[in-house]
């Protein structure tokens, strides 16, 4: 083997073991909505990671985002593949269909929503660091909570 074919074959197996050792690193964040009152509309869910200077949960944030046909109790959805790292989840049930949380004249929800580890904030949504979810380097899923709350009737 020439030098030059020596080195391309180091450069490959280099790659090689840098994919590996990334894929190695990735873990999968299963979230539970628990609490979902119908069947009507969707469940969306957002993975957000923190951005400097934007308050969650911001669009900026996202990372990756669910939607499936909601189901009435629980339902669970997995994010797959994602690095270490801090993430937080916010979810709501849109039960009109319309791609959005509704509110009304105040700005508040009139549809349920939730956040990783039942974070709830006050006059708003919480804090990132409330609803913090740590990926880490171990192998396995990691499993969340979101507890979905409706506002009063």
């Amino acid at each position: 083997m020439t030098r030059s074919n020596n080195t391309l074959v180091g450069l490959a197996l280099a790659c090689l073991a840098l994919f590996a050792a990334q894929t190695a690193l990735a873990g999968d964040l299963e979230v539970r909505l628990d609490g979902l009152r119908s069947a009507d509309g969707d469940a969306r869910i957002a993975l957000h990671r923190r951005v400097d200077g934007v308050k969650f949960p911001d669009g900026a944030g996202v990372v990756a985002a669910i939607s499936r046909r909601a189901v009435a109790g629980s339902m669970r959805v997995v994010f797959t593949d994602l690095p270490p790292g801090d993430y937080a989840v916010a979810a709501f049930h849109d039960a009109d269909g319309d791609g959005e949380l509704a509110t009304n004249l105040l700005g508040m929800p009139t549809e349920g929503y939730g956040f990783s580890n039942g974070a709830r904030g006050f006059m708003g949504p919480p804090r990132f660091d409330a609803a913090t979810v740590t990926v880490g380097q171990e192998a396995g899923l990691l499993s969340v909570a979101v507890p979905m709350g409706y506002p009063e009737s």
